[in-house]
């Protein structure tokens, strides 16, 4: 056996044993802060498309805080890594769920049904810590307008307070009883409320009506994705082969060039197929 073919074997191996100790997870975000993760096993959101895949190449201090860990050390930081994500901005995504039927009055029609069957449910509805807040969540819960918690998402998104990163005490507890809510371990087990997403408290239970308020408080050339490194990386996952080896092709015949994120620009309307910098992306005419 060759000593190329041993080393091949070997990083093999070292992947499946890294694989083994980690759980990869999907996670689709929107303007970087995130809608719902996926673990172990995905599938690709229904409002992505194949040409929308992309091979990025960014240094590891230009990591999301909410989907990796950042680095620790200079030298760390430096280093550069490979990104396998489906990706589009904000108003491309906001015209794909309008054109699937939903919007900001679907998101007003669920969150006005919402909020009345949580609303009904005596004592402390779905707020089970055992606090004495639990009563100050309930009211607050019952007099907020949509407006009011589309205020206190934008606020949660502005400040990068979730549920996961509470949990790892990386951000302070919110004051902002709104953001508390949305960002809380508390949500509805009843059928029908259980939420599809990861903002547990927002009130509205659907994956695109929770897309929707989140565009609400997002630019509409911020990225849209949904992320499956973890999942190329150690899984095995074969989504990107053809964009790799389409790279690998166009690297054989010009010297590769990388370019961190702040150089790649992503507009829609790049032909398909267009390579740019560190970043291979199939693109169409949106629609």
């Amino acid at each position: 056996m060759s000593l190329k073919r041993c080393i091949n074997l070997f990083d093999r191996r070292i992947l499946h044993l890294q694989s083994k100790r980690m759980t990869c997870s999907s996670t689709i975000t929107i303007g970087g802060y995130p809608l719902t993760t996926m673990r172990r096993s995905y599938t690709v959101w229904k409002r992505f498309k194949p040409e929308d895949r992309i091979i990025r190449s960014r240094r590891k201090d230009q990591r999301n805080p909410h989907l990796q860990g950042l680095p620790t050390t200079q030298l760390e930081a430096q280093q550069l890594e490979i990104d396998f994500a489906y990706s589009v901005t904000a108003d491309v995504l906001r015209r794909r769920l309008g054109r699937a039927g939903f919007t900001r009055t679907t998101l007003e029609q669920e969150y006005q049904k919402y909020h009345d069957a949580v609303s009904k449910q005596p004592g402390t509805m779905f707020f089970s810590r055992g606090f004495e807040t639990d009563a100050a969540r309930v009211e607050a819960f019952r007099a907020a307008t949509l407006d009011d918690w589309l205020e206190a998402l934008a606020e949660a998104v502005r400040t990068g307070v979730t549920r996961v990163r509470r949990n790892g005490t990386e951000v302070a507890e919110p004051t902002n009883i709104l953001v508390d809510i949305i960002t809380g371990c508390n949500a509805p087990s009843a059928d029908g409320l259980r939420p599809e997403h990861c903002l547990l408290g927002f009130p509205c239970t659907s994956l695109d009506n929770m897309a929707v308020a989140l565009l609400e408080v997002t630019s509409g050339d911020a990225l849209c994705e949904q992320e499956l490194s973890m999942l190329v990386r150690y899984h095995g996952d074969t989504t990107f082969d053809d964009l790799k080896l389409r790279k690998k092709r166009c690297n054989r015949e010009e010297p590769a060039k990388f370019h961190h994120d702040e150089d790649a620009v992503h507009h829609e309307d790049d032909v398909s197929g267009h390579q740019e910098g560190g970043v291979s992306r199939h693109h169409e005419e949106d629609i």
